[in-house]
């Protein structure tokens, strides 16, 4: 967490898509008839269909380990805190995923096995114990570099700090496990295994509250190993950090047996970070969070220690850091990681803070042993090298693992843009697709910095935001200036304050939420709820405190050593917020204490609905509220009680304003709270759940839920999901993996039982936008992240219930007035669900003789010649399988950015028809000129097995034919040729055609005067060729007949002659 005065420039920007989706959703009129609901859906059901994630990586996010194979620069294993493991072998140029298939994705650390990098221990459950932090089930195992992975066992430990490989039997793994962060339990403290994590033995156990916060081992003598003992429990308003009973311990016995270690060390200790230096290990330092200082050293393998600083950047935030790096050459040189990371070459004595271009909050570093002036250091903001001791730094911005709270989209054309708040990364907004290429980091814009939570962004003009960031601060951002100013309600910073100190709360995530009725009608909620009608230049407050107002629980946070007002404790909050979409003025405020209000008069009067709702212990959050667009009293409630050591789900529906309630939690899995739930605005009985450990529907109302990972969604935190009014895409925040998207949900939306019954089904079709393409990416190396962007055209979901036969018994066909302009080529025919894009061509003329499609070499653009663009209007796709066929309407529109008129693009089609007409024609010529040579290769090989002067005559006038045949054809097209350089000679008539109708197709508008003379020149040109093709054609065919005819051969049949029409 940055400085103070940094935070005060901090915002953050999603909005609730409560306040978008309703645009979808007209007047109560227009509201989603509820069909019956439909039998539930098994996960396989939909392993054709996938996400795509959009990024962005340009924000990363928080490291919770880094591991590198020493000597080796080409390897780096990444532990993410709550995004999974990722691997690079080239340096980071590239990263792969590599623990997408496991149930959980927070990781707390990650260990090479000494020599063999392709043996990887992981512990799942980030230590960084902060009130976002997400879980783990224990020790993973992998020996072959991530491919396939073990689980070991030791579940219910939930947060890993530390893993320990012995140095010279790695069968020995020490495993240091804070457990449970919420309460108490047993299975925490260190664990050792001497049989490669067949078997577990808790070695250091003090008592079910305190945890093993680090641990280290001595490399020259493995039997001396290092605990670092923590107290730490957290609650929704406060945690404790340490107490007497923690503190340093050491085994002399490889593991066996434990003492505490005191001497020089205060008594009462928080969290402490605890590291042998290798190359003396005798030498040992902890940093920790105490009253007395906080690095300490001992230079006689712990059993003595003496305070060497005092310095607070050392430490920064107890809870959340304690931990430090010592070099593996030069026992002085230490560094300690915090909010900065401060550098001593002087054994502790003093530390100055490193300056450099990274993001700050410093979480893990590995120091090559073989060369500590190469450094891996993971923070708050993703991963980073240096290779020289840290005076640079270079920055990797191609791992996507942004921890988003919230996300909105809004509605521009052509495509809309989705933003987002970040973990300690700020605000953003990108696209949701670009017209070419991939969605790049340069596609992104920054909002405001900070730790950010909701934005919204202004109906009339979608470069305006209002986004919130910790402590109720809200700014007011225009994109195109970039001019800034406050928005808040409450003006007065609370950082370093209890809660008590003001009477307006604001938790750290307060809601920021539009009216479905008047997007420029903004609500923002801290303990009271206000209003603003003009952007956030004046608030209005609506409500009394809808908060229990516990005092008792607005005190201080943090202690007994260090207090921590963050304002990431504030209690008695609104945590969310919904106006009904249905009618105007219904209103839902969520408190994070427990309760539920209602206001059904716009916020005159409120009703408190959380004792109504029954089945939970005390202090449940309501994480979400979705108020239904089916009926006005009719809403959907999250609940979680996770920081009560609860991690079940709690969904329920009221549809009677919240005076009853029935529970619909359902199948979901018992330990994977939820974050948000929502009403698809075109099934009402399909709900989505997004889960800390994933997203899951259900098609029953929330009777029973599937999970719905669609094949690559990992099991990452979901933090928001929205349905796009217009694009109808699923689009899906998630806290570790950024966002992703599944293009036109129609399917997830439809499918039944029985459609998965039928052998064939086509589903309906979105509308199709043409527009210009065009990759701008350019081609700045393979470090750059890409994130996918939807295929162009049209998308074509369809369902089959077997594999046909053959893949030829499928087709796929776009129709025009009932004639058929084009038929897609390898159309997928896999069972279950297939896609497919019309890329808003007529069929494309075929290839040249010497070119295959399916393996066209880079550059050579003659391989894929191209139909002309359709005309915007209305068309229809049918899907033909087994023979049975049928259809669906298309609607093609054009951008709607552009200028561009009818009569424009009836002239661009006009001249792309033209021109497409000579193209097919000279190509048609020049595979009839192939098909003749054939016939003249074919004759010649028969006439060589046979005997005389005839046969002889036939076969030398063959072969001096043929190269006169071959020398016409290299007036139509170059020859494809590794041989001849390129630009040594000038384009023929056919690549001056297909270069011209890239011309055409380049813009939406018609060719200026000077192509379409150009255009007058090639079609002359062609035709030219194509009469001196046909000449020779015609003078072969004179000079061989006669020759074969006395051979009694049959003659060669001439191509009929193709006239080049525009």
């Amino acid at each position: 967490m940055p400085s103070p005065s940094r935070r005060l420039r901090r915002s953050s920007a999603v909005a609730l898509a409560t306040a978008l989706l309703p645009l979808a959703v007209a007047a109560q009129a227009g509201r989603p008839a509820v069909p019956p609901p439909a039998p539930q859906l098994p996960e396989s059901t939909f392993a054709g269909l996938s996400f795509r994630n959009i990024g962005p990586a340009n924000m990363s996010g928080r490291m919770a380990d880094v591991e590198g194979v020493p000597g080796d620069p080409s390897i780096i294993y990444a532990g993410s805190a709550s995004g999974g493991v990722w691997k690079s072998t080239n340096a980071g140029t590239t990263w792969t995923p590599i623990f997408d298939k496991q149930p959980v994705q927070s990781i707390g650390d990650l260990a090479l096995e000494p020599g063999n990098p392709e043996v990887i221990y992981v512990g799942t459950g980030e230590s960084n114990v902060r009130n976002s932090v997400s879980f783990g089930n224990g020790v993973y195992k992998s020996t072959d570099g991530g491919k396939t992975w073990r689980h070991l066992g030791l579940a219910d430990t939930r947060h890993i700090s530390r893993i320990v490989i012995h140095p010279r039997d790695p069968r020995k793994v020490y495993v240091a496990a804070i457990g449970h962060s919420y309460g108490p339990n047993e299975e925490r403290g260190v664990f050792m295994t001497a049989d490669g994590g067949e078997t577990w033995k808790k070695v250091l156990y003090t008592d079910d509250r305190h945890g093993a916060a680090d641990l280290d081992i001595d490399p020259q003598n493995p039997n001396i190993l290092y605990a670092g003992m923590w107290y730490f429990d957290r609650k929704q308003w406060t945690f404790r950090s340490g107490d007497e009973n923690g503190g340093v311990y050491r085994s002399t016995d490889g593991g066996l047996t434990w003492s505490k270690m005191t001497r020089g060390l205060p008594k009462l200790m928080g969290r402490l970070g605890i590291k042998v230096a290798p190359s003396a290990p005798n030498v040992v330092y902890v940093v920790a969070e105490t009253r007395e200082g906080y690095v300490f050293r001992s230079d006689d393998h712990g059993e003595t220690w003496r305070k060497v600083s005092d310095n607070a950047h050392t430490l920064g935030r107890g809870f959340y850091y304690a931990d430090l790096r010592v070099d593996p050459q030069n026992p002085d040189r230490l560094y300690t990681l915090g909010m900065a990371y401060m550098l001593s070459i002087d054994g502790g004595l003093t530390f100055r803070a490193m300056t450099g271009n990274f993001h700050g909050d410093f979480q893990t570093m590995w120091i090559d042993p073989l060369n500590p002036r190469r450094l891996l250091m993971g923070d708050d903001g993703g991963l980073n090298v240096s290779f020289d001791q840290g005076k640079s730094w270079e920055w990797f911005e191609n791992i996507p693992v942004g921890q988003f709270y919230q996300l909105s989209a809004d509605m521009r054309e052509p495509f809309y843009h989705v933003a987002g708040g970040l973990q300690d990364n700020g605000v953003w907004t990108g696209p949701s697709r670009v017209r070419g290429g991939s969605i790049l980091a340069r596609d992104w814009r920054f909002i405001q910095n900070g730790d950010g939570y909701y934005a919204v962004s202004h109906p009339s003009d979608p470069d305006l935001f209002l986004s919130d960031y910790q402590a109720g601060g809200i700014q007011a951002t225009n994109l195109r200036t970039y001019e800034q100013r406050e928005a808040s309600p409450q003006v007065k910073r609370m950082d370093g304050y209890p809660a008590d100190s003001n009477v307006v709360r604001f938790n750290w995530n307060a809601p920021i939420v539009q009216s479905p009725h008047d997007r420029t009608v903004v609500y923002f909620a801290g303990n009271i709820v206000y209003r603003s009608t003009d952007w956030g230049k004046s608030w209005t407050a609506i409500s009394p405190d809808l908060s229990k107002n516990d005092r008792s629980r607005q005190g201080d946070a943090g202690g007994p050593v260090l207090k921590e007002n963050t304002v990431a404790e504030y209690y008695g909050t609104v945590y969310s917020f919904a106006e009904s979409p249905v009618q105007a003025g219904v209103l839902w405020a969520g408190t994070d204490d427990g309760n539920l209000q209602v206001s059904r008069d716009a916020g005159r009067t409120w009703t408190n609905v959380a004792p109504n709702v029954t089945g939970m212990g005390p202090d449940a959050v309501v994480s979400g509220i979705e108020p239904s667009r089916t009926a006005a009293g009719t809403a959907y409630a999250a609940f979680e009680r996770r920081m009560s050591d609860d991690f079940r789900p709690y969904v329920y529906r009221t549809t009677d304003f919240g005076r009853t309630w029935t529970n619909i939690t359902g199948n979901l899995p018992p330990a994977n709270w939820v974050q948000v739930v929502r009403e698809d605005p075109k099934n009402p009985n399909l709900i989505y759940a997004g889960t800390e450990l994933g997203l899951h529907v259900s098609w029953t109302g929330g009777t029973q839920w599937t999970r719905l990972h669609l094949g690559n969604l990992p099991a990452v935190a979901v933090h928001e999901v929205i349905v796009h009014p217009r694009e109808n895409d699923l689009i899906v925040a998630t806290h570790g993996r950024a966002v992703w998207i599944h293009d036109d949900a129609t399917a997830i939306q439809q499918m039944t039982p029985a459609i998965a019954a039928k052998p064939a089904h086509l589903f309906p079709l979105r509308v199709a936008t043409r527009f210009n393409t065009g990759d701008q990416s350019w081609d700045w190396g393979n470090k750059q992240f890409r994130g996918t962007n939807t295929p162009y055209g049209a998308l074509i979901t369809y369902w089959l219930g077997a594999k046909p036969a053959a893949d030829s018994l499928v087709k796929v066909q776009i129709l025009k007035d009932g004639a058929v302009i084009r038929t897609l080529k390898r159309t997928p025919a896999a069972a279950g669900f297939n896609r497919v894009a019309w890329d808003l061509r007529m069929d494309p003329p075929k290839f040249l003789t010497d070119m295959n499609p399916d393996s066209a070499e880079a550059g050579d653009w003659r391989a894929r010649p191209v139909g002309p663009q359709v005309l915007p209007g209305a068309y229809a796709v049918r899907l033909t399988v087994n023979g049975q066929s049928q259809e669906q309407p298309l609607t093609v529109r054009i951008d709607p950015s552009s200028d561009v008129t009818v009569a424009q693009l009836q002239a661009q089609f006009e001249q792309s028809t033209r021109l497409f007409n000579v193209i097919t024609t000279m190509i048609e010529v020049e595979r009839n000129l192939g098909a003749f040579k054939g016939q003249v290769d074919e004759r010649s090989s028969t006439a060589r097995e046979l005997r005389g002067d005839a046969a002889r005559d036939l076969a030398r006038a063959s072969a001096e034919e043929l190269v006169k045949l071959d020398s016409v054809r290299l007036q139509l097209t170059r020859p494809k040729s590794d041989k001849v350089p390129y630009y040594s000679e000038g384009p023929r008539p056919l690549e001056r055609a297909l270069s011209l109708m890239g011309a055409v197709d380049a813009g939406l508008t018609p060719l200026i005067e000077a192509q379409r003379e150009y255009m007058g020149d090639v079609r002359r040109d062609a035709q030219t060729v194509i009469d001196m093709v046909e000449r020779q054609i015609d003078a072969t065919s004179a000079r061989i007949n006669p020759l074969l005819q006395a051979l009694g051969l049959p003659p060669l049949v001439a191509p009929p002659k193709k006239p080049v029409s525009m």
